[in-house]
């Protein structure tokens, strides 16, 4: 098969969007099939092809449109009090991207084109215009559900009243687009469920985010020690529901923890932190790292993940990631949607500060208890998230 894939997100820095676009594609490789990815060069993503190992690179090829996505205050409130359309939707529409779309569709033959995400659906039309094949949808969450989430988290009441004005403009979006692919590909049940109560009537298969098992497995380290005294958390530190939960859990959490276990260290890593955020964390037992080289050795350091996250939709890559790393994680219920894990089998589960704390603290104590949580965690990841078969089983459906 020839397979188109459009995002609006290039594959480089590595995040949650990009890993689960670019494994996808990757999967598809896997199974025997070319593969167009066609994605937007940002001020905050470009193409850094040779991250993409050599057995892919005869059968995926990347091609790149820039877009200028900088926020402008004034386009935002002239937007905020006289348009329809969602300025952060706005922003990821340009001429040039449809012009390259409707290139690639007039001098290439394909099977199926899968849009990755809102920002792109919102190019549907310029794709029907010019296509009669099968568009498959893959939406990485409800946009508008996040935008919700974080009206309701704020403490300010400009951000809350933005935010919730933000989520109605998208939920309208959305419902616009609603139907006109031949199939959608949620990330998660509960995306399923969601999508089915906003209107959806196409066929629906989950395909949740995939990894390459064996790549895994090589980058595994064998000599993760437990039982130490360290905390870590990674994750991208400019997205407002990753603050706030950071916040919470050493406002609320640590000094819990520290009382029983005082020289404990919370290790935090990530990108795009704002001064203000960095400054915040100016306090004992934290350490930041900010950004770092190699996630996946960052996630194998030794002691447990956290994910304190209480907005947002979708799946949380990094829980994933760190599952297949026989990792013990920490996290709320928000946090593990979409994951149909087994609590204290597979994944901690913890939602108040008390029970989080407390989760950390016998996590750190009990080494039998985090080895079987880690090894339960891999097997559930291996099983459920191969990249490969995630992709065959989508090629299936669609034939």
């Amino acid at each position: 098969m020839n397979i188109l894939q459009i995002s609006n997100k290039a594959i480089y820095p590595p995040d949650g969007g990009t890993q689960a676009i670019l494994s996808m594609s990757k999967g598809y490789v896997r199974n025997g099939h070319n593969v167009h990815l066609l994605n937007m060069t940002t001020p905050k993503h470009y193409n850094n092809i040779s991250i993409i190992e050599k057995e892919y690179l005869d059968h995926l090829k990347i091609i790149t449109e820039e877009v200028n996505t900088k926020i402008s205050v004034l386009r935002l409130l002239l937007n905020f009090f006289f348009s329809k359309k969602p300025y952060i939707a706005k922003r990821f529409y340009t001429n040039k991207f449809s012009e390259r779309i409707t290139e690639l569709i007039k001098t290439e033959n394909f099977d199926f084109i899968q849009i990755e995400g809102l920002y792109v659906l919102q190019y549907i039309h310029i794709i029907k215009s010019g296509y009669k094949g099968n568009i498959v949808y893959r939406p990485h969450n409800l946009e508008y559900k996040i935008w919700e989430s974080n009206s309701k988290e704020s403490s300010n009441i400009l951000k809350k009243i933005y935010f919730k004005v933000l989520s109605n403009k998208l939920r309208k979006f959305e419902q616009r687009f609603l139907n006109l692919y031949d199939y959608i590909l949620p990330i998660s049940d509960k995306d399923a469920v969601d999508f089915e109560k906003e209107g959806n009537i196409k066929p629906v298969l989950v395909s949740p985010y995939g990894f390459d098992t064996i790549a895994l497995a090589k980058a595994e380290k064998n000599d993760t020690k437990s039982g130490t005294k360290q905390i870590n958390y990674i994750g991208a530190l400019d997205w407002i529901p990753n603050q706030e939960g950071i916040i919470w859990f050493t406002e609320k959490c640590m000094p819990l923890i520290v009382k029983e276990i005082p020289n404990i260290e919370l290790h935090i890593a990530g990108r795009n932190a704002p001064k203000w955020f960095i400054k915040k964390l100016k306090r004992k037992n934290i350490n930041f790292i900010g950004e770092v080289e190699n996630a996946y050795e960052f996630i194998q350091n030794p002691g447990p993940i956290i994910v304190p996250l209480f907005s947002g939709s979708g799946m949380r890559i990094k829980i994933i990631e760190a599952m297949a790393f026989k990792k013990t994680v920490i996290a709320t219920p928000i946090a593990a949607e979409g994951i149909n894990y087994e609590n204290n089998v597979n994944i901690v589960i913890a939602n108040n500060p008390e029970s989080f704390a407390n989760s950390i603290i016998k996590t750190i104590q009990n080494t039998n208890f985090e080895k079987e949580i880690g090894m339960h965690a891999f097997e559930f990841a291996k099983k459920n998230f191969d990249f490969e078969n995630i992709a065959a089983n989508i090629i299936s459906f669609i034939k």
